[in-house]
């Protein structure tokens, strides 16, 4: 018996779309009813959780909780949440409801172990950056992370918003030259981690090697919802 999947959405909407299609793709299925039962809290009012963690703006939480809430009672059996700068707030939302949280940056360190990373980027917002939400967890784990400067933070953010606005080109050449700077000073893998920038990544000839943490959660999801899981390709 499979287990319901709710996802906790709407930061932005389109990276709410991503990680349902990544379960989609991550599943081995010959018809309909081989797939998981997914619902999906696209919850665009979530307030932004950037400049609530920094710049002191409307406290995103209470509404992702409220979203959290809609779901299990709608019949969700597992919790994900479509944004890597909300599990700021992950352990504050998990006694909140009954059913278990799985962690989007929990699935990503275990990506990037699995492809042997030891010199790690990290591409994301700047509350996700200056919180440490991957740093900590990857020096734990015995990965050197290498620092963005602020320029290099800015082209992020600029990206991200751009993106959330549908603009999906912004900063392409810029983009392109930070990734072999980067290699030149010796990063062997990239984490995208801003749901925005796993799509943006994916969109153009960019090379990596990339740690997709809303890919990695997708891969997850489908173990532990009991789909059977494509195997990865080489």
């Amino acid at each position: 018996m499979t287990k319901i999947v709710g996802i906790i959405g709407g930061m932005g909407p389109l990276a709410s779309v991503d990680l349902q299609r990544k379960i989609i793709e991550n599943t081995v299925a010959d018809e309909d009813q081989d797939h998981l039962h997914v619902i999906t809290d696209c919850n665009s009012q979530i307030p932004d959780r950037t400049a609530a963690i920094l710049h002191g703006g409307k406290d995103p939480l209470p509404e992702m909780i409220n979203s959290a809430k809609r779901l299990e009672q709608a019949g969700a059996q597992v919790l994900v949440m479509a944004c890597n700068t909300a599990h700021f707030y992950l352990e504050q939302m998990r006694p909140a409801v009954s059913i278990p949280f799985l962690s989007m940056i929990e699935a990503a360190i275990e990506e990037a172990k699995r492809q042997d990373a030891k010199r790690v980027v990290i591409f994301s917002t700047t509350a996700t950056q200056e919180k440490g939400l991957y740093e900590l967890r990857c020096q734990k784990e015995g990965m050197e992370v290498l620092a963005l400067s602020e320029e290099e933070k800015e082209l992020m953010m600029r990206i991200i918003y751009a993106m959330k606005a549908g603009v999906m080109d912004h900063g392409i050449e810029e983009a392109k030259a930070l990734l072999e700077r980067k290699r030149q000073e010796g990063a062997d893998v990239f984490f995208t981690a801003c749901t925005e920038l796993a799509i943006y990544f994916q969109e153009d000839d960019f090379v990596g090697p990339f740690v997709d943490p809303t890919e990695a959660l997708a891969r997850k999801v489908v173990r532990y919802a009991g789909g059977k899981l494509k195997p990865l390709t080489p």
